[in-house]
């Protein structure tokens, strides 16, 4: 304990922390004035009712069954988000002041840090944390199991920070309503996860307060209500966020004539209109009060605009529009800098909790150095749009992927000519360069130089059936102008039955190829597909059965996929891969086991 509370010493004296050091332990003495380890308080609210204005206050490791209210200036640190935790579930908060709505109630200036705070439940206006008339920073903590997991209300006279913390298993991330204050409240680099229990989840619900959101991850786990929902007379600054998950509309931002607001570098996408008569991505009030740049908004699905304004006319500029029903209504008025284009984005899969969404932008993409001029990224060079763009985004080094793999395709036969015409639709990437077909007589061939049928820029292309051959295959390859190649697409077959007729299909059953190179040394890729969306298992195991690697756990869209197995520390010798794939109403679908080589 000695060099740990060398640490902290260090900590605070970095932070300016004066007062009193406390601590909290699970195998302290509880030995009032709890300055010591060894006497540490057994109660987090015992240390508090002892401490004055100014004190520390430590928390060891452990879980603490108890709820906890503070009422004097206080510095407040956990051990670690993951291993000091403050549990109330079930417990019934009293006596005043707390007043039976939130589990830990703040009413001073106080600062907690590295804690996992666990509320009562979800009940209906009952709170995780409650912050009344007082600036409180809350950083690097799990906040979660509330009906709000943050609440602020009433007068602040400093600005409030939420920083770095996980929120979730709430209804909504974090709720301020009747506050009165010039000074701004500011969450960022959070991560908040609503649920829906017993209304729709709003990730952040700001009411007639200056606020920043700036740097958040806000994902509707079962599909709620909005990510940010901002509403009155004072400036919001809506910067760098991402949000998705939410079926109402993803930013809500109702403000009046008397505030100046900012939507900038955010990205929205995969938004779902299930209530197609009010439904819309982005809604925003009084369009000529926002100042809407840098941001990536695409994939809204349905018949209404991804971006609505409902008064005056909203001007937007150096924005980045892609794959949305409709982009705006008609008031709003696009640039001249506005790109509908792909934005060639890491993995712009759909977002879920625990998923690989990765929104990057790749090294080609035609959203670096294409944000509005006057606003630098943090690097000095000109913004870039989307997430990380802008003085509050971040430096990372641009990944050259490959192409995304051809789909679309369309064969067609033409019988009477024995005539293949096969189209697809193009690569929307910007550095896009050709196509590569391959053609074999038989089914599930590999895709190497030996089967390559065509190179050319074109989408389509024409066969012909020849004499003695009555089925003909191909796949499709994508390839940029860096030489990358994508993933094969789907494989189309042309096939004359035994009672001549011709039979095209593209094929999309569950599919498990054998490794290519086969034998290998020491990579090879286990390429397979999938006939329907299925959680998928592909893994590896020695010739007696041990099981070394598992190379994919998680859900997949249908389609074709690769991956790549290492087998640089193993021995050579014959090996197994095998699949499980089980559909999205859990009834397994496939399952299939291949052996490869290992020569060294």
């Amino acid at each position: 304990m000695n060099k740990l509370r060398i640490i902290f010493m260090i900590i605070l004296l970095a932070q300016g922390a004066f007062g009193t050091i406390r601590y909290v332990s699970k195998t302290g003495s509880s030995t009032p004035p709890y300055i010591t380890w060894e006497t540490a308080s057994d109660s987090i609210q015992k240390c508090f009712n002892l401490s004055v204005d100014g004190d520390t206050v430590i928390i060891g490791n452990g879980t603490y069954r108890e709820w906890f209210y503070v009422i004097k200036e206080l510095t407040i640190l956990g051990i670690s988000m993951d291993s000091t935790i403050v549990d109330a579930t079930d417990l019934v908060p009293g006596p005043a002041p707390m007043e039976y709505y939130c589990s830990f109630l703040f009413k001073k200036k106080s600062k907690i840090e590295n804690l996992s705070l666990i509320g009562k439940g979800i009940i209906p206006g009952f709170f995780t944390i409650s912050i009344e008339n007082c600036t409180v920073i809350v950083k690097n903590c799990s906040v979660k199991s509330g009906i709000s997991a943050i609440h602020l209300i009433g007068y602040f006279t400093n600005d409030i920070l939420i920083e770095k913390c996980i929120i979730s298993e709430t209804m909504t991330g974090l709720l301020s309503v009747a506050m009165t204050t010039l000074f701004e409240y500011v969450i960022k680099d959070c991560v908040i996860i609503t649920i829906n229990d017993v209304s729709k989840g709003t990730g952040i619900k700001n009411n007639y307060s200056l606020f920043r959101s700036q740097g958040n991850i806000i994902i509707g786990k079962d599909i709620g209500y909005s990510a940010i929902h901002s509403e009155g007379n004072y400036t919001s600054n809506i910067l760098n966020n991402f949000g998705t998950g939410y079926d109402n509309v993803l930013f809500k931002l109702y403000h009046v004539p008397g505030s100046t607001n900012n939507f900038v570098n955010n990205v929205s996408t995969y938004f779902q209109h299930i209530n197609t008569t009010v439904s819309r991505c982005i809604i925003l009030s009084y369009g000529n009060l926002w100042n809407v740049k840098n941001n990536i908004i695409m994939n809204t699905k349905g018949i209404k605009p991804a971006l609505y304004c409902e008064v005056d006319t909203l001007k937007t500029d150096y924005n980045i529009f892609w794959k949305n029903g409709l982009n705006g209504d008609n008031r709003v008025k696009f640039g001249e800098n506005d790109l509908f284009v792909d934005p060639m984005l890491i993995n712009d899969t759909v977002a879920v909790v625990n998923g690989s969404f990765d929104y990057h932008l790749q090294k080609y993409s035609p959203g670096i150095d294409a944000g509005d001029p006057s606003i630098l990224d943090v690097d000095g060079s000109r913004s870039d749009i989307g997430l990380y763009g802008g003085p509050f985004g971040k430096i990372y080094n641009y990944i050259d992927l490959p192409p995304k793999r051809p789909s679309g395709i369309l064969p067609t036969l033409i019988p009477d000519e024995k005539r293949i015409i096969v189209r697809w639709a193009k690569n929307s990437e910007a550095d896009t360069s050709h196509y590569i077909v391959y053609k074999d007589t038989v089914s599930n061939f590999p895709m190497d130089s030996s089967h390559i049928f065509l190179t050319q820029k074109d989408t389509i292309f024409e066969d012909y059936f020849t004499s003695g051959t009555n089925r003909l295959y191909y796949r499709i390859k994508s390839v940029d102008k860096q030489g990358n190649m994508s993933k094969g697409s789907d494989e189309v077959a042309f096939v004359l039955t035994d009672e001549g007729e011709y039979v095209t299909e593209v094929k999309r059953d569950y599919h498990l190829y054998q490794n290519y190179p086969n034998p290998f040394n020491p990579n090879t890729v286990i390429s397979y597909q999938l006939a329907v969306n299925s959680y998928v298992k592909v893994m590896v195991y020695d010739i007696k059965g041990e099981l070394l690697e598992v190379l994919v756990n998680e859900n997949k869209p249908a389609g074709y996929y690769e991956v790549e197995f290492n087998a640089g520390k193993y021995a050579s010798g014959i090996y197994l891969y095998r699949i499980e794939a089980v559909d999205e109403s859990g009834i397994p679908r496939f399952m299939d086991m291949k052996k490869m080589m290992l020569v060294k």
